[in-house]
């Protein structure tokens, strides 16, 4: 059955056209021209030699539940989101593969907002800071990007936050929902002078759909632009998040799911497993116009991140970390006739001070480890995009220095201490042609890298501290052709197929010695083929279809371990197939309705492929109305998650021992709120 929708989903595509690299409600019968700014040459996406898919706001996504990134980005094909439910663990974000192996939070892929660095220098990213309610605009890169940004560029994942509007404004927002979730959120707009100013608050929580799975979050944010000259405009940014409470209920066996897929595993119970988290970040950037010719950006930042999590075993179970993660970068770019060209580096440090504990039942007991790490990187590029009548070439080329010192403090048991040097170079290449009014047709090779975390040098699997020396860097190259357009400015389309080539990939498993304990090794080869497709169409002035697919064909090619050989298994955690679709509907008077749907084909749990995870299919609808009440503008809203009530798994735990590879997904949820703005 799964088969024939799937062959009906690829057919209509192809057919009808109608698929998601711009998810923009179109209030006309025109689709606007999409500018890229994250391949860090401004062009339009028509021009640049790779795939890119944008989500624009609007007004009316104030009506989304706005719980988890996965609203804004579940429609990219080539992405793909899980574990949207356990605060403890984060958003795990994959984009063709890379970032698949996540334990926690997000790993291969860059994450960018407001144009500064959210994922740390040693490849870490989080994303419980973000205010989801200020989202603006959001570009996705997807393939190996390390040319451009270095060090975990599998894919970019680039964010805007509000900062463009008229005139003042307040807006509030009150929302619940299924499982006791509140959201309540207050924004301000306010310009004074050359000066504009955004200030959001956000306080959101929930008892969760599990057992033990409640969270607890206050974000804040302020952020200024000021224009200080007609050349000159200089940001900054202020952005303070307090998650006191994030309970993680941890992964069951099937036959545990079976039973009762709301309980937490009786362990996570025992441990009191969870995590609280402090993030401050500051920063700001500038873009000058130098002359005609030249202009010149540049950005600093500081965040600091305090970290308290709790594991489900005894040594080492209780984690007390404090990161300092600071960053700078310029670059110039010199553009002239049809020739852009950009010159930067980009520099990163970041200061862990790990500590971990005995978990005796979720009471803090001895001390077990005590170690510093750091990892400097310093990256070195230059781009040059050329135009020279139909054809469109562009060019890049970075180099990376990345130093990773450990400094062992706990010496009751020897000196573990030791650093290690990955340096990488990573060239790219693309050209496009316009075959025709508004068509392109574009080919690119490009390399990237990617470094082991901190975290998972610290996790030895030999029991000792300091890095486990055994994990080299991933590497990887792509090759791809495509082709991209629009038919009078109603429909847009992109069409992309790939092939990855890795080597050393970074693969997650479990040893009986360390229940629970995640370890990292490399995986020798690994081939990744792929077909992308999207686009969206805008039928008539009130209704816009979009729809997207991605075939994903990633499999070893060398790989053995202890356990076995494993050469042509798939990777896991990655489906072969998905498919989203969603209509959108919106009246002059106010009236908007969407309609979501999103058609998931199974995958595996881990490497030797005998653990399957059931595909699912899911539908979300919501609607809402707008009406003017005085000077006051409200917008009253329901929506309907998992409508269907499927039953499907929400996160899958890779390589997990003992078969606890499931996390249970919520069934049907209701929620609803009202949004006022003056």
């Amino acid at each position: 059955m799964k088969t024939i929708i799937y062959i009906f989903l690829t057919g209509l595509l192809f057919f009808t056209l109608p698929v998601v690299s711009q998810t923009k409600t179109i209030s006309s019968q025109k689709l606007d021209t999409v500018f890229i700014s994250s391949s860090r040459i401004l062009s339009t996406s028509q021009k640049l030699p790779f795939s890119v898919s944008v989500f624009k706001a609007e007004e009316s996504d104030a009506i989304r539940q706005q719980k988890s990134l996965q609203e804004y980005v579940q429609g990219v094909p080539g992405l793909f989101t899980q574990n949207a439910n356990n605060f403890a663990q984060d958003l795990r974000i994959s984009i063709r593969g890379f970032g698949a192996r996540s334990a926690f939070g997000i790993r291969g892929v860059k994450l960018i907002v407001d144009g500064i660095p959210e994922t740390t220098p040693d490849g870490q990213g989080q994303l419980d800071n973000l205010n989801l309610g200020i989202i603006d605009r959001i570009e996705v890169i997807k393939g190996p990007s390390s040319s451009l940004y270095g060090n975990a560029s599998g894919g970019v994942v680039s964010i805007s936050t509000l900062s463009d509007f008229d005139k003042n404004f307040s807006k509030w927002k009150a929302a619940v929902g299924a499982f006791g979730f509140q959201n309540y959120q207050a924004t301000a707009g306010i310009q004074a002078g050359n000066a504009s100013y955004v200030l959001h608050g956000n306080y959101a929580r929930s008892n969760g759909y599990r057992d033990q799975s409640g969270f607890e979050q206050i974000n804040t944010n302020f952020s200024g632009r000021f224009q200080v000259s007609d050349r000159l405009v200089i940001k900054a940014l202020l952005n303070y998040s307090d998650s006191p409470e994030a309970e993680d209920p941890g992964s069951l066996t099937m036959e545990d799911v079976e039973e009762n897929r709301r309980q937490a595993r009786d362990r996570n119970v025992l441990f009191d497993t969870g995590e609280s988290i402090q993030q401050f970040k500051i920063g700001t950037s500038l873009e000058w116009e130098h002359s005609p010719h030249t202009n010149i950006e540049g950005y600093l930042f500081y965040t600091n991140r305090g970290f308290d999590g709790k594991l489900p075993f005894e040594f080492g179970g209780i984690i007390d970390l404090s990161r300092n993660f600071l960053g700078q970068g310029a670059s110039i770019t010199y553009k002239k006739n049809k020739n852009t060209l950009r010159a930067g580096y980009d520099f990163g440090y970041q200061d862990d001070d790990r500590q971990r504990f005995r978990n005796l039942e979720g009471v803090q007991g001895d001390q077990t480890l005590n170690q510093k790490e750091r990892f400097t990187n310093i990256g070195i590029y230059v781009t040059d995009h050329w135009e020279i009548g139909k054809w469109y070439l562009t060019g890049g080329i970075r180099f990376d220095y990345n130093k990773l010192a450990a400094e062992d403090a706990f010496l009751s048991n020897g000196d573990d201490s030791g650093d290690l040097t990955l340096n990488a170079v990573n060239p790219s290449v693309g050209v496009s042609y316009a075959f025709a009014k508004a068509h392109t047709i574009y080919s690119n090779f490009s390399t990237g890298f990617e470094t082991p975390t901190l975290s998972e040098l610290s996790a030895d699997p030999n029991g000792g501290q300091g890095f486990n020396e055994n994990l080299e860097a991933q590497r990887a190259t792509n090759y791809e052709i495509g082709f991209k357009g629009s038919f009078i400015n109603k429909l847009r389309y992109q069409i992309a197929f790939f092939r990855i080539d890795t080597q050393d990939d970074l693969v997650p498993f479990e040893l009986e010695a360390f229940p629970d304990r995640t370890f990292f090794r490399n995986a020798g080869k690994t081939n990744r083929n792929g077909i992308e497709v999207e686009g969206v169409y805008a039928f008539s002035e009130l209704w816009n279809i979009t729809a997207s697919y991605a075939f994903s064909d990633f499999k070893y090619r060398n790989f053995t371990t202890p356990s076995g050989a494993f050469d042509g298994k798939a990777l896991p955690g990655i489906p072969k197939h998905v498919a989203n679709i969603g209509v959108r509907y919106g009246t002059d008077d106010g009236f908007y309705a969407s309609l979501n749907t999103s058609i998931v084909g199974m995958q595996y749990a881990n490497d030797s492929n005998d653990a399957e995870v059931n595909g699912y299919e899911l539908l979300h609808v919501r609607t809402g109305y707008l009406f003017k009440y005085r000077k006051a503008e409200l917008r009253p809203y329901i929506g309907v998650n998992n409508l269907l009530d499927q039953e499907y798994t929400d996160n899958v735990r890779i390589n997990a021992f003992g078969n606890r590879f499931f996390e249970p997904a919520p069934g049907i949820a209701v929620y609803g709120g009202l949004t006022v703005q003056f």
